[in-house]
């Protein structure tokens, strides 16, 4: 989820109709510039090579799950009809095939993997999901580590958790889900969180190229 503000203005978003490398690309209407998804940057129009800002609020649930915390949530019937029980991208979630066929060089992870992908320091970061399952705490820097959490065997439709914390917090602690259960308490206030979302690696890395794969250590 990115901030609709920029600079002196607040942009009004909608898709585009065009895709970069198979994502998505918004268009906003107060300039008709093109935002990439994927980079957070303008790559088209007025407003080309700016870049917004990624607001850590979004929560990505499966209605089961939202209902449960908004019981009050209103949904928008079109025609009559709340939910449609068929899903135009069933065999896309449940296969290892790229949308079109769309090819990746970098081979670090199977096209379809499943990573948390985020911006830190200006440069593009991502862990695969499956190494965050359970809560996993990376090294960032000399200053800050990364702590990570995806339920195991979570839904594609469910959003993983990310934080960054000091040194000074994290002390001689490695335990991921000890850190969490501190921070659930509030007896620990992480430094930041790291913006960011679930994807498929090859989504991802195509507009990036340059990602700093990162890895959970034993």
């Amino acid at each position: 989820m990115y901030d609709r503000s920029y600079e002196d203005r607040e942009l009004n978003f909608e898709p585009s109709g065009a895709l970069e490398k198979a994502s998505l690309v918004l268009r906003d209407r107060e300039t008709d510039s093109w935002w990439s998804i994927m980079s957070s940057r303008g790559i088209g129009g007025a407003l080309e090579g700016a870049e917004l800002k990624e607001l850590p609020v979004s929560e990505k649930l499966p209605w089961g799950e939202w209902k449960k915390k908004h019981p009050d949530t209103l949904v928008l019937s079109v025609g009559g009809v709340e939910h449609d029980e068929t899903n135009v991208y069933t065999n896309y979630f449940g296969s290892d095939r790229t949308f079109r066929g769309v090819e990746v060089d970098d081979d670090r992870l199977s096209p379809k993997a499943p990573i948390y992908s985020f911006w830190y320091h200006d440069r593009p970061q991502a862990i695969a999901s499956q190494d965050i399952e359970g809560g996993a705490l990376v090294r960032l820097d000399d200053e800050s580590w990364g702590l990570f959490f995806r339920e195991p065997s979570a839904s594609v439709f469910a959003s993983s958790r990310a934080y960054r914390l000091t040194q000074e917090q994290v002390g001689k602690t490695r335990s991921a889900k000890e850190l969490l259960t501190k921070i659930d308490s509030g007896d620990l206030d992480p430094a930041g969180d790291l913006g960011g979302f679930d994807t498929y690696w090859y989504n991802w890395v195509i507009v990036n190229p340059q990602t700093e794969l990162l890895t959970r250590k034993p």
